[in-house]
């Protein structure tokens, strides 16, 4: 075995046995409902810590393996058939911008670019379009510090101000597991070439973009959701009222709506089905001008992105920076022969933890234009 692989294998174990230990402090927090003691608290710390510097040994390991292995890829392409066609699991940790493929014949780990691997799970969604914050890395609950806006005062010279409380709250985002597996036979996998890398690299990251476009952005919560809800669910009880085709007029209320609540302007854009788009680029904006509702992808001079997940006949608003959504710990990837053994498959599953939370709901608007 490679002594670079050895050297890798030892960092990851100790990295996944920290961030363990994290879930089990917030796992009791959370059971007992109560903050961490300080003796936690200082656990906590030196984990998160640890883990940060054991990320840094990943990346420079990584960084030799490549120098030493131009051909990484192909090595752990080489793993997973092989370990397929002998009926072992093939295990592969996701960890930032690095992938660890699991030689099970050695017990040691090849570094690759995440980029080798699989698509970014942003890609293809509109999250890094409409602004929404995207954090990964994440351990136990993350916890958003709110607080309400102060105001300064005006005071003569030698006259004492008056202490000004401010209100100080926090939203949790507890994560939710978001998960999919996929049985292929191996007599597909043996005469198709490049249908590994297709699953791993196309179908799966497609499979949890489709889900998260469709937890933030529908008007429903999505089956098995509890936490993993986004802010136009509890808009739909009571939306604003808009015409069959909405008009610029009412379009321009649900803005300023908004922005009377303190909501910094800039930031805003709206959200609504290609189809409802259309339909507002073909409908003038007053009588004479000849401009339309929606001109270059733009309405009331906030930028447009189209969504078909948030349902036709709806069209939302809101600043997204209000709606962050974070990734808990790190990608669990495996290539299971047992499971579907009987059936001469192979199960590709893959898991990951999400966690998403309105932090002010006033930062966004929900229409529903009147069916016939």
């Amino acid at each position: 075995m490679e002594k670079n692989q050895l050297n890798v294998r030892s960092i990851v174990d100790k990295y996944q046995k920290n961030c363990a230990r994290i879930t089990e402090i917030a796992d009791l927090c959370e059971t007992e409902k109560r903050n961490r003691t300080e003796a936690e608290d200082a656990e906590y710390q030196a984990l998160v810590r640890d883990n940060s510097m054991l990320q840094m040994r990943m990346q420079a390991a990584a960084a030799e393996n490549f120098k030493q292995n131009p051909n990484a890829l192909e090595d752990a392409n080489k793993i997973v058939r092989s370990n397929m066609e002998a009926g072992r699991q093939t295990q592969l940790v996701f960890m930032r911008n690095l992938v660890m493929v699991t030689n099970a014949q050695t017990g040691g780990i090849i570094p690759l670019n995440i980029q080798d691997i699989v698509r970014p799970l942003t890609e293809g969604l509109i999250l890094h379009k409409v602004g929404l914050p995207l954090m990964t890395g994440l351990a136990g609950d993350y916890v958003w510090p709110t607080y309400e806006a102060v105001e300064a005062t005006i005071q003569g010279e030698g006259v004492a101000l008056t202490d000004t409380a401010i209100n100080l709250s926090k939203i949790t985002a507890a994560p939710q597991r978001i998960g999919i597996a996929i049985p292929v036979t191996r007599q597909t996998i043996v005469q198709t070439q490049g249908i590994i890398e297709t699953i791993v690299k196309e179908l799966m990251p497609k499979a949890v973009d489709m889900l998260l476009n469709k937890i933030l952005f529908s008007t429903v919560k999505v089956t098995g959701a509890t936490t993993l809800v986004g802010p136009f669910v509890a808009k739909a009880a009571a939306p604003t009222q808009l015409s069959a085709t909405p008009t610029f007029l009412e379009l321009n209320k649900m803005k300023a709506a908004v922005l009377s609540k303190g909501v910094d302007g800039e930031h805003m854009c709206w959200v609504m089905s290609q189809a409802m788009k259309a339909t507002l680029e073909a409908t003038s904006k007053d009588a004479g001008s000849g401009i339309m509702v929606c001109e270059k992808d733009m309405i009331a001079g906030l930028p447009v992105y189209c969504s078909h997940y948030i349902g036709e006949g709806f069209v939302g608003l809101g600043d997204w920076r209000y709606q962050p959504m974070g990734m808990f710990g790190d990608i669990s990837f495996i290539v299971d022969p047992y499971s579907q053994a009987r059936k001469d498959a192979v199960d590709f599953v893959l898991n990951v933890n999400y966690g998403t939370a309105t932090l002010n709901a006033d930062a966004f608007a929900l229409g529903k234009c009147k069916t016939a």
